[in-house]
């Protein structure tokens, strides 16, 4: 994972979103920036006429890839999972790959470097699952999912400061852990990658169906 630069920090709208004609940003203050971050607080006027203020972080727009190998069916792939240490949650996580853009870079671009640094697999077919925000109370910040098929193995390339565990993972039986809920379903706690699992295990389920023409 890379250290993103300033002009990585851009703030975009979903099209998902909807304006409000009675909301606008009347002002922003800095307080705080470096080359990973911005802090600022808005002055707003909000619908029906009142006024607040709120705490914008501005964050780098980043990536998140599902790589998918051969399982023991089509219908059950197996998913690599990345097990690094988070030092702000203070312990190990498992999650997907994951990471930020870089200045110059496609989203699509920084999917396939992101997947090949932190596991060492190559994509051969890459392709674009969502855009959703990673905290839209707080930050614009968004996130691109993509699903990484047709892998090629290779050598990890990670920084000083990763600390990076390779495994794979039958999709079926992660997806049955998240659903299981408190107090089962514990190796992913991570939010991106409970979201991804299931998009691609309903892709998975949906593909199967048409296959068969809806027949279970």
């Amino acid at each position: 994972m890379t250290t993103p630069s300033p002009g990585n920090q851009q703030r975009g709208v979903l099209p998902g979103v909807r304006r409000e004609d009675d909301f606008e940003i009347l002002s922003e203050k800095g307080l705080y920036a470096d080359r990973f971050m911005g802090l600022s607080v808005l002055d707003c006027r909000l619908p029906g006429g009142g006024k607040n203020q709120h705490l914008r972080i501005t964050l780098p727009p980043v990536v998140a890839v599902v790589a998918l190998l051969p399982g023991t069916s089509a219908e059950c792939p197996k998913v690599v999972l990345v097990e690094q240490l988070r030092p702000a949650v203070g312990g190990v996580l498992y999650e997907i790959p994951a990471g930020h853009i870089e200045e110059g870079e496609s989203p699509g671009q920084a999917a396939a470097r992101e997947l090949e640094e932190e596991t060492g697999y190559r994509a051969g077919t890459l392709e674009p699952l969502a855009v959703r925000y990673t905290i839209p109370g707080m930050s614009p910040q968004p996130m691109h999912f993509f699903m990484a098929t047709d892998l090629e193995a290779g050598k990890q390339q990670l920084d000083e400061s990763e600390c990076i565990v390779v495994h794979e993972v039958e999709l079926d039986l992660l997806v049955e852990e998240i659903l299981a809920g408190p107090p089962g379903g514990q190796r992913v706690v991570d939010n991106k990658t409970h979201l991804a699992l299931l998009h691609v295990a309903m892709l998975n389920s949906q593909a199967g169906a048409d296959e068969t023409g809806g027949l279970s």
